[in-house]
């Protein structure tokens, strides 16, 4: 194994034997033996009876897959379900064998990989604590020094002496949880398994792991597209069973989330994706008139500062900004500001039911806030001819954000939030940046108002 490299997958495939009736799976296992040993009369009499069809279809799970977990890094893995992530991670974890490929790793590895691994459903928490710790190659005398440290952690009360067949899923998390959590592990395999742990569990594992990450690897599956943007320091997509993009979380994930509006919009992934992009923490107020807002310069809107994004083109935005109060380009803001985000237009054929949004997204591309203008436009829907031009205003307060650099996203769709067509999805339209003064460690500051009372007990 490199050096630059705790753990590694190299060209890794598995594949499955699919049979259509169980019956199909015992005539492929004595057929051809039989076959074999009657060749040499066969061979002479009825020499089309040696040949034989598989009575199976190959399913390969993984497919010349490469992998590798640096030194305290963060890998996520994404992907739909059947996708190939928990084949992987198996297969990394040494549990399951790869038909191709090899996989390695150096140190401790302890793995989160579904509900009940590891554990015996009819010994107590207590007794598969001990039997999960001593598989991760820890001694009697170890576990002894750490139990009472692995049942705080799990939380779980006078249920550590039952039989875990009894523990809802819940409890089964918190446990193997709590073990993987003290075994001095140095990489860590976490599934989608903290998925089914209450929120506030959830928020005490991911205090575990951001201090594991100081000083250890991890590989991490989930679904949540924000876990992996802000916690993982590269992502790779498996799609089939192979490496569809690998690289840096936000560029990786809003390359899947494209795909997944493609797939779901029920039209060729080529041409157009769909959409739902509701209104989140901030109100405003918007409108979309067929010309220019009275009160903007369409001349003054500026070119979106980057192509990257996707949709068919029916409709395409030509041009956007981001203005203060009284007329000026916002590039930076304190906070309270009053903004209007204009976004221009055009339609490139006839489209019916126009929508247009916003979403502004932070450094990691987390989603911070955002509106559209369907809510305004439901009973009187803005209908476009081909080669005309629309204007999209929104008016809102600016909140106060933590200092940075943020981007918007912007969209024009058409039909309803449930059932539309994505036309434009432009990443990163409009930069700008936060002089907040922030220093309470938040996202996000909201108008609160605070007072402290005390009482004097008498003598």
């Amino acid at each position: 194994m490199c050096s630059e490299t705790v753990m590694e997958a190299n060209d890794v495939s598995k594949v499955y034997l699919l049979y259509g009736r169980p019956e199909d799976w015992l005539k492929q296992m004595l057929v051809p033996k039989i076959k074999r040993l009657l060749a040499p009369v066969l061979g002479r009499l009825l020499p089309a009876m040696l040949r034989d069809e598989p009575r199976y279809r190959e399913f390969w799970a993984l497919k010349d897959v490469t992998v590798k977990l640096k030194p305290r890094e963060t890998l996520g893995i994404i992907g739909q379900n059947g996708s190939g992530k928990s084949t992987l991670l198996q297969i990394i974890c040494g549990t399951l064998t790869p038909s191709v490929g090899a996989a390695r790793s150096e140190g401790r590895v302890a793995a989160l990989l579904e509900l009940g691994a590891g554990f015996n459903s009819d010994f107590t928490g207590r007794e598969n604590v001990y039997l999960n710790a001593a598989i991760y190659g820890l001694s009697t005398a170890e576990i002894d020094e750490r139990i009472q440290a692995i049942i705080d952690f799990a939380e779980i009360g006078e249920h550590i002496d039952q039989p875990v067949k009894t523990y809802s899923s819940g409890m089964f998390v918190r446990l193997a949880f709590s073990v993987i959590a003290n075994i001095d592990a140095d990489i860590l395999v976490i599934d989608e398994a903290l998925a089914v742990g209450d929120a506030y569990f959830q928020q005490k594992c991911m205090r575990f792991l951001r201090k594991f990450q100081e000083h250890g690897s991890i590989f991490f599956v989930s679904h949540d597209i924000g876990a992996m943007m802000s916690f993982c320091d590269r992502v790779v997509w498996l799609h089939h069973g192979r490496v569809r993009a690998e690289g840096k979380p936000k560029e990786v994930c809003e390359e899947y989330l494209a795909y997944i509006y493609q797939k779901h919009s029920g039209v060729d992934p080529e041409a157009t994706t769909a959409l739902k992009a509701e209104s989140a923490a901030n109100e405003s107020t918007a409108e979309i008139a067929t010309a220019a807002a009275p009160d903007i310069d369409v001349a003054q809107i500026s070119a979106p500062e980057n192509g990257r994004g996707f949709g068919d083109r029916a409709a395409e935005i030509v041009g956007c900004n981001l203005y203060g109060e009284k007329g000026p380009v916002l590039h930076t803001i304190s906070g309270g500001e009053l903004a209007r985000l204009v976004i221009n237009f055009r339609a490139n054929t006839a489209i019916r039911s126009v929508i247009a949004g916003f979403i502004v997204k932070d450094r990691l591309g987390q989603f911070i806030f955002g509106d559209n203008t369907f809510e305004n436009a439901a009973s009187k829907p803005v209908d476009l001819e081909m080669g005309a031009h629309g204007t999209a205003c929104f008016r809102f307060t600016m909140p106060t954000l933590a200092p940075g650099t943020y981007s918007i996203v912007l969209s024009v769709a058409s039909g309803t939030l449930t059932e539309h067509v994505q036309h434009h999805w432009l990443h990163e339209a409009i930069i700008f940046n936060s002089h907040a003064d922030i220093n309470t460690g938040v996202m996000l500051k909201v108008p609160v108002s605070s007072e402290i009372t005390t009482t004097c007990r008498q003598r």
